[in-house]
């Protein structure tokens, strides 16, 4: 009875409704069309359009759909009159239909790209959005990290009209050029990015959009121990690292197998034999739970170190962790740029403004600077009886500071240069602040730029290639040996 009683209700409902309507017979857009001029015209040829003539949706998945939501749209966009206000400038909006044939999104419709269009009122904020449909390639490669904020079509229209939007902070395609004169007709044609000019649209002297004056190169594989990479090795200088890495590598692996190796001395194939069997049965073994405890505890923990003394526990840690963690964290981020780079995760993590990484990336290398001064103290003026100053370990924390120092010294650049705002960029808390002691100077930073990250990049390379040779290399040496006299137990 109740549910009878309740669809009666409804349908009485529904009829009142339809009552109404039929007797409010008013002319609805006649009422906006007098107060705000709609943009699309309320007749064709001479008839009243049918609401169907704006308000459908063609699958546009096939090439009929397709070419219908081309014509519907070039019913005014390639007329002259199509215009729009920007500022005190009237832009074009008019559109060659022959362009569209003979371009690659021939047989793509208007509103695939433009989705925001196909509602009213008719007006764009968001643009042609090419993610829909083709992959995002912000990665580390030839289009890194800084490219987070520009638009697709700064880099890939013909047009090199660019702006940098401080509102939204993107760099974005421009509606005026330079001279502040209306565009004419809308290329979609698309630019051919392998041209070795392609890049100077942006990357030019005194630049408006907060690009370096200069093309960088990608950041090389080497520098994946603090960074996010593309498998690149980057330029001359960090092939000549990578050799010397290399060669050092091969050299303690020599050095090493000319000892015993669990009782044998003489044979060198029975050396590299027993070496293995050690190390795939500790890995291999039923103890994995005890491998796990000792890589932890006595790896990265360092427990042996803490139980020798406190204080040289607590300096090396400051160093080595860190390191370790901004390690760790750039394996992550390579493969997740690679897994799923459109994911906000990979956003975050590749996006050098981004709160985590920000703060992640100042506080680590604070903590390493902060041990390197502890480390020279304890070297240069307490001198222990324990601490030997010899010239290795001086010279691995002189080039691991400079690292760091030039390190947050672009970073202070960089935020400079492509005017990143105070909100976003608080979160780095050393290298904004120093961004605005910077700014005061009024330097050319787009210039600046390219060498601090050269030297930066540079001394990254030398650190590299000395760390087999130096007292760092025990990095590797050390859990290889753990491992070793784990098994040998």
């Amino acid at each position: 009875m109740a549910r009878r009683a309740l669809g009666r209700i409804t349908h009485f409902l529904i009829c009142l409704m339809m009552f109404v309507a039929s007797h409010l017979s008013f002319p609805a857009w006649t009422v906006l069309a007098s107060e705000t001029s709609p943009m699309m015209p309320t007749q064709l040829e001479g008839k009243a359009r049918d609401c169907l003539d704006c308000h459908r949706y063609p699958n546009v998945e096939t090439n009929a759909g397709a070419f219908a939501s081309q014509v519907f749209c070039l019913q005014c966009h390639q007329k002259e009159t199509c215009v729009k206000t920007v500022g005190k400038n009237k832009v074009s909006l008019e559109i060659d239909p022959l362009e569209i044939r003979k371009g690659r999104h021939a047989f793509v419709g208007c509103v695939s790209c433009h989705a925001d269009v196909a509602q009213s009122p008719h007006r764009s904020k968001k643009g042609a959005q090419c993610t829909s449909c083709h992959p995002n390639h912000n990665g580390a490669g030839a289009i890194h990290a800084p490219h987070l904020r520009v638009r697709c079509q700064a880099c890939h229209s013909v047009s090199k009209f660019v702006y940098l939007d401080k509102e939204i902070n993107e760099v974005r395609l421009a509606h005026i050029n330079n001279q502040k004169m209306p565009i004419g007709l809308i290329n979609h044609n698309l630019e051919d990015t392998h041209r070795d000019e392609f890049c100077h649209r942006c990357h030019t002297r005194e630049n408006k959009v907060g690009a370096a004056d200069a093309v960088l190169p990608s950041k090389s594989i080497l520098c994946i121990m603090c960074h996010n990479v593309s498998i690149t090795m980057g330029g001359p200088v960090f092939w000549v690292a990578f050799i010397l890495f290399i060669s050092g590598i091969v050299a303690t692996v020599i050095f090493w197998f000319q000892g015993s190796v669990q009782g044998e001395e003489k044979s060198l194939h029975r050396k590299i034999g027993l070496a293995s069997e050690a190390v795939y049965g500790t890995i291999f073994s039923r103890n994995l739970f005890a491998i796990i405890k000792t890589v932890l505890l006595d790896v990265i923990l360092q427990r042996r170190l803490l139980q020798e003394s406190v204080k040289r526990w607590f300096i090396h840690s400051l160093i080595f962790l860190p390191i370790l963690f901004r390690f760790l964290l750039s394996v992550f981020t390579f493969f997740v740029a690679r897994i799923g780079p459109d994911t906000s995760l990979a956003y975050v993590l590749i996006n050098k403004n981004s709160g985590f990484t920000a703060f992640a990336n100042d506080l680590c290398g604070a903590l390493i600077l902060l041990g390197i001064v502890l480390a020279a103290l304890q070297r240069l003026i307490i001198k222990p009886p324990h601490v030997i100053t010899e010239t290795k370990d001086n010279l691995a924390l002189l080039l691991l500071g400079l690292l760091v120092l030039l390190g947050f010294l672009a970073e202070g650049v960089r935020i400079v240069m492509t005017q990143v705002p105070p909100e976003v960029g608080i979160y780095s808390f050393i290298g904004y602040p120093l961004s605005r002691a910077l700014s005061a100077s009024k330097g050319q930073w787009t210039a600046v730029y390219p060498y601090l990250w050269w030297a930066h990049a540079v001394v990254g390379a030398i650190f590299v290639a000395y760390l087999p040779f130096g007292k760092m290399r025990h990095i590797f040496n050390t859990p290889l040996t753990l491992l070793l006299n784990y098994k040998m137990k």
